[in-house]
């Protein structure tokens, strides 16, 4: 008698998708990905990858940070204000750094096809994880005496991501000048802290 096969659910089914999504997007690319391969080749359906992740980009992303080597961001504690905001800011240019140009391209495009600008900026204003790392930042370095406190609007401590994504946009890059520029003359003249470094 056959064996039966047994149905993945939950964390088995999402590693599944996530595992396929990867193994595609090395075999075929960002372009040629599809959801309706991806459930085809993980024994699913579009339906059950759709409750878990809204569009391509946004599951390519999952893969990526599953399988790509990237471990998440962490809290930045070097002592410093203007330092911490650059090794943030370093997390993401090393994020971007090992996506392949062409990846990095299609997700670009694919995002801002159903997003515009407007909701682009109000999602990255929404508590959608920066503030979970800022925060503790300022917390930090009002603790230190550097900045006068850490009780500051929402809107403020989300900037960094704001600047983030706008820079991505606009330039499709993360240049060390930019970051440097938007740590040292738009960041900490914000908080009230000093560059007190060297470019």
């Amino acid at each position: 008698m056959a064996e039966k096969k047994t149905r993945r659910r939950g964390e088995a089914l999402k590693e599944a998708i996530l595992r396929v999504t990867w193994d595609e997007l090395q075999t075929k690319g960002y372009q040629r990905l599809t959801m309706e391969g991806v459930a085809a080749a993980a024994a699913t359906t579009k339906t059950v990858i759709y409750r878990r992740w809204p569009d391509k980009a946004h599951l390519v992303i999952a893969a990526f940070g599953r399988f790509g080597g990237f471990d998440g961001y962490v809290v930045p504690d070097t002592g410093k204000l203007r330092t911490d905001f650059l090794a943030l800011m370093a997390q993401v240019a090393a994020f971007l750094d090992k996506l392949a140009e062409e990846t990095f391209r299609g997700l670009l495009a694919d995002r801002l096809q159903h997003l515009d600008l407007e909701n682009l900026l109000t999602r990255a204003s929404s508590g959608n994880g920066i503030q979970a790392i800022v925060q503790p930042m300022l917390d930090h370095a009002a603790a230190r005496g550097e900045i006068a406190h850490a009780d500051w609007p929402d809107r403020l401590v989300n900037l960094p991501g704001i600047l983030l994504i706008n820079e991505v946009i606009t330039r499709q890059e993360l240049s060390l000048a930019a970051r440097y520029e938007m740590v040292d003359e738009i960041l900490l003249p914000v908080f009230g802290a000093t560059a007190q470094a060297p470019k």
